[in-house]
């Protein structure tokens, strides 16, 4: 048999080499769309949410642990809608908001054992619009979805807006309804981040962080019976959420202009 030789060595040193850069290239810039931790690493689940909210990103968490008041199993998938030091907030389906905490917490209404991070979009594009009049709340859905149509190549997953609606129609003027249109609207809309009402004689100031254009329809649902007749958006932040975003594309959209939007565009990958 012959022996290998300086020669061959360095055939095999650069076949290897060329195998490391084709896996680096091809199958670690993969995108992750899972992320896992335990209760005990409840800090760092917290961290994540609040970079990835910062970054206009949406996923859904699942919470795998145990009601703390009788310690009975508990294993449901909700949406963050807000944290502080080692516990979140965590949105069910069906409306209802419950705090959470590591696996040794006592004050929570959950302890989690395990939490599971599904990513639902790639990439999202920041920008703040101008604000505008429309008469419906479905012609401000078609404004700010047209406005994001330059980011229709990277199939847009939905447009989410934050900031305040002023709202013209006939609603009730006291705290109990503010508080009663605030909670509808939060469990009717899942995806919500937060959502406050203030009423005045007019109408109403709608108070929103994270409100998608997909889900203006149920809005006007909820909103019609008080006969809405105007709308008035101040200028407001927008996330487009996209697919996945090349590199090479970043500068393109950044430096895109755009009727419509105000200062600089942001892609967040």
């Amino acid at each position: 048999m012959r022996r290998l030789n300086l020669f061959d060595l360095a055939i095999i040193v650069l076949v290897v080499a060329s195998l490391i850069s084709f896996s680096t290239k091809y199958f670690e810039k993969e995108p992750i769309d899972e992320f896992s931790y335990t209760g005990s690493q409840i800090y760092s689940a917290v961290r994540f949410f609040d970079l990835s909210d910062g970054k206009g990103f949406r996923y859904l968490v699942k919470v795998d642990g145990s009601y703390i008041s009788d310690y009975s199993p508990f294993s449901e998938e909700g949406v963050v809608v807000g944290t502080s030091q080692g516990t979140f907030l965590l949105k069910l389906k069906d409306g209802r908001i419950l705090t959470v905490g590591g696996r040794t917490s006592f004050k929570e209404d959950i302890a989690s054992h395990n939490i599971k991070v599904t990513m639902l979009n790639g990439s999202t594009v920041h920008y703040m619009q101008k604000g505008f009049f429309v008469n419906d709340i479905l012609e401000a859905k078609n404004k700010i979805d047209n406005t994001s149509k330059f980011l229709d190549n990277y199939n847009i997953v939905d447009t989410t807006i934050s900031g305040d609606i002023v709202i013209d129609g006939k609603f009730p003027n006291d705290i109990t309804f503010e508080k009663e249109l605030s909670d509808k609207i939060a469990k009717e809309i899942f995806y919500l981040k937060d959502v406050r009402v203030k009423s005045s004689e007019n109408g109403i100031t709608l108070s929103v962080i994270g409100i998608g254009t997909n889900d203006f329809e149920i809005l006007h649902s909820v909103l019609s019976p008080y006969g809405p007749t105007k709308y008035y958006f101040s200028d407001f932040r927008t996330f487009v959420l996209t697919d996945n975003i090349p590199n090479a594309d970043i500068s393109l959209i950044q430096t895109s202009i755009v009727e419509g939007i105000i200062g600089d565009i942001h892609v967040r990958i």
